[in-house]
């Protein structure tokens, strides 16, 4: 379910996890091997990290594609809250991402809502020197 800016998880005073790369297809790649060592380190089961992995795909993939030009700083963040783990991609761009239905026919945009249905919640924030942080609170079994 996608939430308000205000329910946005807090992440901790220590225990971020972070990694920085610029705008470029390979970023996504990049994002996607970053957060499945993070899980895999962890000790969370296999289905937990293939989820982690295609909901940051999604993310870098949005970030890259809509909200960066070549070159722009993409940022990955994971961190444990007590309603389970994070993960957040911020960009450059001020503009919001659009959720599109889920449609059978459809050839983009529906990786929102794909994001939608494997996370406990999402949303997305501006943020106060610019850009927007897209997070999403995954379902946790570690």
């Amino acid at each position: 379910m996608i939430t308000r800016s205000e329910l946005r998880p807090t992440p901790p005073p220590t225990g971020v996890a972070e990694l920085e790369v610029k705008s470029a297809p390979e970023s996504i790649k990049a994002a996607r091997d970053f957060v499945a060592d993070w899980f895999a380190n962890g000790s969370f089961d296999r289905d937990l990290v293939y989820v982690a992995r295609t909901v940051v795909t999604e993310l870098a993939t949005n970030a890259h594609r809509h909200g960066s030009t070549k070159g722009d700083t993409i940022t990955t963040r994971i961190f444990h809250t007590d309603a389970g783990p994070v993960i957040e991609v911020l960009d450059a761009s001020a503009k919001l991402p659009t959720p599109k239905p889920l449609t059978l026919d459809g050839l983009t945009g529906r990786g929102l809502a794909m994001v939608d249905l494997m996370v406990s919640l999402w949303g997305y924030a501006p943020l106060p020197d610019g850009g927007k942080v897209v997070w999403a609170l995954l379902r946790a079994h570690a």
